[in-house]
Order: structure tokens, then sequence, then C-alpha cells
């Protein structure tokens, strides 16, 4: 039961824990899941199981997905390959690619003489080359060290701004997300809890949920106050999910029955902020901010 529109050339992200269906929805959006029911379109055109290069989207994903037995060029070059592009202009393009991510003259390496971070340049080289209208990227920085995965974000987000790409990125951390995405999007146990754009999702009013996801924000700058929420309780398998709200057993704002028995409906701040809650937004309104600047610091 997920529903959501993506705008062109937006930066989407999608947040949530392990096993909230994040991955899923981006592989079926992409064409390798086929969905238990409902229809994707892009653009006036539905969707189908159709590899996401035959249909102009590009991939980055989580463990690079390279192919051991092809050299750099050689991966780069697969989806124009498959697409039936001409040599001449597959080295255009492979050249063009690996130049944008700062990869030149690596053309003739193996994938076993490449870094972690070099690995996925490559593997967003190959998402760009063909020059997609939409790249899906499933937590493309998480195997990396936090300085090589600054630079890979960095570079990732000079590339899809530079191309008016649409990004669609799973990831966990939301400090990035923050400064990044244009939007956001937080799943729980397969289900949309709250969307809006990045101010609007980092500001009350918050989904419960995602109160509870700022609070464990690491935080080192000494000038900002942050609430503590902990959450108690296991997450419910996905596969025997509350029959009421997602979040009913671990919710710090748990209202009783209704929170336990009827799945929420989409309530809306703004244009495009919905929040699946059964609070009144108006409730939802006066909830303080999770994070703040200290006094001394404001008055400074």
């Amino acid at each position: 039961d997920v529903s959501l529109d993506i705008k062109a050339g937006e930066f989407i992200t999608l947040l949530g824990p392990s096993g909230s269906g994040k991955t899923t929805l981006l592989m079926t959006i992409a064409g390798f899941v086929s969905p238990d029911q409902g229809s994707i379109y892009f653009g006036q055109q539905e969707m189908t199981m159709t590899p996401p290069h035959m249909r102009g989207l590009g991939m980055v994903f989580q463990n690079y997905a390279l192919f051991p037995f092809m050299s750099v060029a050689e991966n780069v070059g697969y989806p124009l390959r498959v697409r039936g592009m001409s040599e001449t202009d597959q080295k255009k393009k492979i050249d063009s690619a690996l130049e944008m991510v700062q990869l030149e003259g690596y053309g003739e390496r193996r994938i076993h003489q490449l870094s972690g971070g070099q690995k996925q340049r490559v593997g967003i080289a190959r998402a760009f080359a063909g020059n997609p209208s939409m790249v899906i990227a499933d937590e493309p920085i998480s195997a990396l060290d936090v300085s090589v995965a600054a630079a890979v974000t960095e570079l990732l987000m000079d590339i899809q701004r530079e191309s008016k790409t649409t990004l669609l990125f799973i990831s966990h951390d939301l400090s990035a997300v923050r400064y990044l995405a244009d939007r956001v999007v937080v799943m729980y146990l397969g289900q949309i809890m709250e969307r809006g754009t990045t101010d609007e999702v980092f500001s009350p009013p918050y989904h419960p949920y995602t109160e509870a996801l700022l609070s464990a924000v690491p935080i080192a700058d000494p000038s900002v106050n942050k609430r503590r929420i902990v959450l108690e309780g296991n997450l419910p398998s996905v596969m025997d999910p509350p029959k009421g709200c997602p979040f009913s057993t671990r919710c710090p704002r748990h209202l009783g029955e209704i929170c336990d028995t009827r799945v929420p409906e989409v309530q809306f701040n703004a244009d495009r902020h919905g929040i699946a809650c059964h609070i009144d937004m108006n409730e939802l309104r006066k909830v303080e901010p999770v994070i703040t600047l200290k006094e001394t610091a404001a008055a400074e």
C-alpha cells in the first residue's frame, strides 16, 4: 500500500529501518520485482518488468554489482551495448562518463584493482553513461568510510544537479539528507509514514516515527540541543504487521485501540507534506522541535 509521486529533476530520499521495504520499492520501480497489485508509471507510460537500462533508468547498487571479468570500460558500457549503441558512440559515452567521475585512464583496469570508492565511482559512471532521465541509488555509500562516502556523495550530487536527472536515493544518514535532498519519504513496515520537503520533514509537525528518527541523529555540535526519544520493543515482522498503524506497537504517542485496529489516513500539513497518523494535525503541530540551538548560541 505504497503510493508516491516523483517530479522530474527532484532528489528524493527514502528513509526507514531495515526491512521497511525501501529496497523492494526501488527494485519494483526499476523493474526487477513485479508489484502484487497497482501500477507504476514513468511519465505517461506504464512500467513493465523490463531491465532499467532499457527504459532510460540508471542504477547504483549498494554492493557495486560490477562484473569482475570485465574491465572498467566494459562495465560502464554494458547498458549501452545492451541497448545496441554503436562502438564509436559507446567509446564517447564511456570516456565522458569516466571523466565525469574523475577516473580518466582507468578504462583498462580490472575491478579487483580498484578501491571501494573507485568501484562506486564506476557504478555511478555506468548509471549516468546513457544520460538517463532517472537514477535509482540503493544505499550507494553505506559500505564506504566517512571521508570516501562524503566525496562520493558530493560527486553524485554534482552530477545530478548538472544533468538535472531525477534521483531516488536510499540513505540512513539523516545529517546528509538534510542538506542534499529536495524531498524525503519515511517508510516503516512497508508503508509510508511521512513525506514532504526536507524542511517540512525536519520540522514539526512530525510523524511520531520521524520524531524518533531525528532524535537518533548523532550531533557533535555543543551549541545544539536534541530531545532524546527511546523506542521500546522490537520491530514487528513485515510478514505479520500490526492490524492498525504499523508503528502502533512502539509509538510513544500511542492513542489506544484506534492505533491498534485502524490504519491511519494521510493528513496533509501542506500541499505535499503528508503524515499517516491518527493524532490530529493540530496536536502534531504543538510538538516541540527535536533539534534546536541553545539560547546562548542563538543569541550570539
